[in-house]
């Protein structure tokens, strides 16, 4: 073996060896984040800029047929039906990204990446809930 091979082989493991720890990095941050979700499944997170407080913010695609759509949907329609305030949109965005928050903005992407739709409370956010948890972490008894 040559050593330009020698070498390339070497840089090949090195980059490789570092992606699989960057990955494995990652996905022990992603159980830690989870592992801290209170009795309903939710975890801390940055809520999106002007959303307004003591309102569910349900995160999903605009009128989009597809089966997590429809779950977005259907989530939003129960919410007003029990009276509770709800604001649906395709949109996140945070403009105040300095350093002190960026573990909730690293803890908000984590929910971020899970099924839709992600629902956010009151600065507690999961992704997919069900209305039961929705409504328990709103603070509304259940069967109502």
């Amino acid at each position: 073996m040559t050593r330009l091979a020698q070498l390339l082989l070497i840089l090949a493991l090195v980059g490789g060896g570092y992606q699989w720890w960057k990955s494995h990095e990652r996905a022990s941050f992603e159980r830690k984040v989870l592992a801290s979700a209170n009795h309903n499944g939710f975890v801390p997170v940055e809520m999106p800029d002007g959303a307004p407080a003591n309102t569910v913010v349900i995160l999903a695609p605009l009128n989009c047929p597809r089966e997590a759509g429809q779950r977005a949907e259907a989530l939003a329609k129960r919410l007003t039906e029990m009276g509770i305030p709800n604001l649906k949109t395709n949109h996140y965005s945070v403009q105040d990204v300095r350093l002190e928050r960026f573990d909730a903005l690293n803890r908000t992407a984590v929910i971020l990446r899970g099924e839709i739709p992600i629902v956010m409370i009151n600065g507690r956010g999961k992704a997919n809930p069900t209305i039961d948890q929705v409504t328990a972490e709103y603070g509304v008894p259940r069967n109502k």
